[in-house]
This record gives structure tokens, C-alpha cells and sequence, in this order.
């Protein structure tokens, strides 16, 4: 990378900062932060625990209180497993700012796990602009810096990348890495070193273990290579084959090594069969079209000064009557590698994909498209285009995200309600909400687990059914809450 490309990234990285600098650490509440604070209990298990004492298994819960509402011994071993852990994904996302809290001997808490993100954020950013520039087959160009500086400044990477964490964020980082080395071995007339292959399989591995989009980014090149094998026997489709085929044994092997410490396999596969029914696309109970109207305006909250960008760019050169594949000679394949899997995640994955941090994978197809585009407009264009899409991306992120003291008070529910249920439960007590949030922030800021329940009469019923002695029942009262302290 030329030093002023990266002098400007690092300027740009350094705005992107500035710009999410004031909600860093606000109180964890609204747009996804139940992400955050799921990934802090899993990681203050963790800490207060110990690694070995979890299997090192996530939880989105508090474990110690958790596992006294299941019954004890082995032949109950699996039905503790599915209520007190998470297998939803591979664990390489906690495990690392777990390694990098303890490496500097402070809790987890969210501004670091915060920061973390934010840093990880760049070198995402600098891994497209590497892509691109791959994809120009290193012709000189600005289009690689448009890319990446577009990249730190759509409202989908300022939230994702900053106040919410969880590993549909993290892939992000080995993903496009992994997309640089692809791009390295794929290209026409390619001669990829020992260093290149080894590149391509750590990284195939650390995004396999870190998300399921790792599985549809090695079904991506895999057919990618099979596809140009066809034209062109030069593609070395066995190396990438064996490559893949070793990532994802290595990777699959690790997780399912860590995952059977805790459930038996028969368990694991039942479990995760009941999620795909309830995050998959062939569910009974799925809605083909409110899914789809819900992924448009996810994508329409996280990029709609990018997509207006493209829109404008694509008219431009079909006006100019241009062909995009003579000013990107590898423009097809960059387009494969960051859109297939994509596409794959949200057809077979597509009740998860209408959360919308599930739009944010999509992120590196539309900033690469759109640095290409804005590099071939007329060149005093181009860096006034760039800065207005930037400054419509900061104000439609501030749209969604308001800054603190202009958030009507919303920030501050779960934080207040957590603190008055940690001040008024005894650790005897279990906690039930009746018509309260029960969410991870919440549960983070009370540092117990919060049972939902109708009424106290259900509460009641509970603590006789699990042979428990007390509780507390926390309701909503005029314009605070109230607690009542119960017992079977």
C-alpha cells in the first residue's frame, strides 16, 4: 500500500472514531447492543468461573445461578447443556477479546470490548482496499481507497464495527483477509506462493471458526475454482480443495471437540436442527415475504448513501456507455467472492438474516463496486462524491443511533432497570419480570438471570415446580418498578 493511501485511510479511520466516539460505552439498550452485553456475560463467566471451569463454552446467561434449575448428574447432562450454553456459532469470537481482557488483566467490560471492535473495524478496512487493488490486478488507481475509506463510513460498519459486537461482526475481519488470499491464488495468470496458500487456509480456517458465513465463503471458491478449471486448466483447483478441505476438517473438528465437552453429539445435532427451523428458510412457520420486506429495510437503514452512490454511478457510465470488466479486469470473480456468500447466508439462513447486523456481510461488495465506480468519474468528481456519501453515511448512522442526551432517555431503560434489580434481589432470590425486559443488557446490568413470567402467580408456580424457596417479582409501577418478594 503507497504511504499516502495509507496516511489517508488512517485520517479516515481517525474521523470514523471521532464520529462514534461519544456512544462508545453509553449504557448497553437499543439496536442490537444485546449482541454486546450477551458476548460480556459469556466472557465475565469466563473471568469469575474460570476458562476450564465453562469447557470454554459461551453463555448468554450466568451459568453459577443458571445450572441450579437443572437437575444435577450425568443422565441430565445434555438438558443443561442446551439451557445454559451457546452453540449457535463457533467460538473463536470470544474466545479472542477474552485472551486480549485477560493479556491486560482487565474484566470484560463494553468500552473495551468496544474498542476492540472499532480496531477491528480497520483492519477490515485495509483488507478491502488490498482486495481491490487485487481485483485491478495492482493497476494504479484510486478505487481501492475509495473502497476502504467508504467502508469505515456506511452506517452499517460505524455500528457494527463499534457499539455491537458478537461474531456476525468479527467474521468480518478473517473473511475479507481470507477474500485477499483468494483473489492472490484465483486470479488469471496467478502464480500463488507457499506463504499465499498458507494465508488462504489460516484464514479460511479462522472464518469457519468464527462464523457459519465460513461455510458458504469455502463453498464460494471451491465452485469458483471448479468454474474457471473449466476454461482455464492453469486454476489449481486441487490446491484449493485440499486447502478448503483441511480448514474446514481443522476448524469443524476444533469446534465440535469443544462443543461434545459439554452435550453428547446425538444432543447437539437435535439442537441444532430445532435453531435451523427457527433461523432457516424452510421452517413451517416462515414468511417468505415479511422476511424479504425486513432485509430491505435493513439494508435500506445500512446503506442507503452507498446504494444511492451506485445508483448514480451506474447511470453515469451506462449514459458514457462504458464496460465495467475493461476498467477492472477481475471484477467478476472480486463480485463472486463477496456477493455469493452473501447470497447463500441470507437464502438458507433467511429468518436469522432479518436481524440486520446480517446485512453488514454485504458490506465489502458494495463499498468495493462503488470505490470502482467512483474511480473512473471525472476526477474532480470524485473526491467530492466521496466526502458527500461519507457525510450522508454519518448522518443517517446518527439518525439511527442518536448521540447520548438526544435519545429521549431511551439508552438508560435497561441500564436503570438491571441496577434496580441487582439493589433489590437477594441472592437467595430467583428473579422473574413480569411485563419488563428480559434482555441480555438487562441481565448484564443486574448481574442475575431474569425470568420472564406472566404474573406472580406464575412465578409462584415456578418456584414450586424447580424446588426453590424464594424469588422476587419485578413489575413496572407508575413510571418505575417495584418489587415483590415472594416464596412458594
Amino acid at each position: 500500500m503507497p504511504r499516502r493511501d495509507l496516511l489517508v485511510l488512517l485520517a479516515a479511520f481517525a474521523l470514523s472514531v471521532a464520529v462514534r466516539a461519544p456512544l462508545v460505552d453509553r449504557p448497553l439498550s437499543a439496536h442490537h447492543e444485546y449482541c454486546t452485553a450477551f458476548t460480556l456475560i459469556a466472557l465475565t463467566n469466563w473471568w469469575e468461573d474460570g476458562f476450564i471451569t465453562h469447557q470454554g463454552m459461551p453463555s448468554g446467561g450466568w451459568i453459577r445461578e443458571g445450572e441450579a434449575l437443572y437437575p444435577s448428574g450425568p443422565a441430565h447432562r445434555n438438558e443443561r447443556a442446551a439451557g445454559l450454553y451457546y452453540f449457535s456459532h463457533p467460538p473463536l469470537a470470544y474466545d479472542l477479546p477474552y485472551a486480549l481482557f485477560v493479556l491486560t488483566t482487565i474484566p470484560p467490560n463494553a468500552a473495551g470490548l468496544q474498542w476492540m471492535n472499532i480496531c477491528f473495524h480497520l483492519l477490515t478496512a485495509i483488507g478491502l482496499y488490498h482486495g481491490v487493488r487485487l481485483a485491478l490486478d495492482r493497476a494504479p488507481s484510486l478505487a481501492p481507497l475509495f473502497a476502504g475509506t467508504l467502508y469505515l463510513f456506511v452506517p452499517a460498519t460505524l455500528w457494527f464495527h463499534g457499539n455491537a459486537y458478537m461474531s456476525d461482526m468479527f467474521v468480518q475481519v478473517p473473511w475479507v483477509w481470507q477474500l485477499v488470499f483468494a483473489l492472490r491464488i484465483l486470479r488469471r495468470g496467478a502464480r500463488a506462493t507457499t506463504r499465499t496458500w498458507a494465508g488462504f487456509t489460516i484464514l479460511l480456517f479462522l472464518t469457519l471458526y468464527t462464523s457459519w458465513l465460513g461455510v458458504f465463503a469455502l463453498m464460494t471458491v471451491v465452485l469458483i475454482a471448479f468454474a474457471r478449471w473449466r476454461t482455464d486448466r492453469g486454476v489449481p483447483v486441487l490446491g484449493i480443495f485440499g486447502c478448503s478441505v483441511l480448514a474446514f476438517i481443522a476448524a469443524f473438528g476444533l469446534t465440535a471437540w469443544r462443543f461434545l465437552q459439554v452435550i453428547d453429539a446425538h444432543a447437539l445435532i437435535a439442537h441444532f436442527e430445532e435453531r435451523f427451523a427457527v433461523r432457516g428458510s424452510f421452517g413451517a412457520g416462515t414468511d417468505i415475504i415479511a422476511s424479504l420486506q425486513q432485509i430491505a429495510v435493513n439494508y435500506r437503514i445500512s446503506y442507503l448513501p452507498v446504494i444511492v452512490l451506485l445508483m448514480i454511478l451506474f447511470v453515469v457510465r451506462w449514459r458514457r456507455g462504458k464496460v465495467f470488466d475493461h476498467v477492472v479486469p477481475e471484477i467478476k470473480l472480486f463480485v463472486a467472492l463477496t456477493g455469493l456468500p452473501v447470497l447463500l447466508d441470507h437464502m438458507l439462513l433467511l429468518q436469522y438474516a432479518e436481524h440486520d447486523f446480517a446485512a453488514l456481510k454485504a458490506a465489502p461488495l458494495l463499498c468495493g463496486l462503488a470505490g470502482m465506480g467512483l474511480a473512473e468519474v471525472l476526477r474532480r468528481w470524485q473526491w467530492t462524491m466521496l466526502v458527500l456519501t461519507c457525510l450522508a453515511g454519518v448522518a443517517y448512522f446518527y439518525r439511527t443511533n442518536p448521540l447520548p442526551g438526544r435519545d429521549g432517555r431511551r439508552y438508560a431503560q435497561e441500564q436503570e432497570l438491571g441496577r434496580f434489580i441487582a439493589a433489590n434481589a437477594a441472592p437467595d432470590e430467583l428473579v422473574f419480570g413480569a411485563g419488563i425486559s428480559t434482555e441480555p443488557q438487562v441481565t448484564w446490568y443486574a448481574h442475575r438471570n431474569v425470568l420472564g413470567v406472566a404474573d406472580e402467580e406464575a412465578a409462584r408456580r415456578f418456584l414450586v415446580e424447580h424446588d426453590r424457596d424464594r424469588g422476587v417479582v419485578i413489575e413496572v409501577n407508575g413510571t418505575g418498578y417495584a418489587a415483590t418478594h415472594i416464596m412458594r
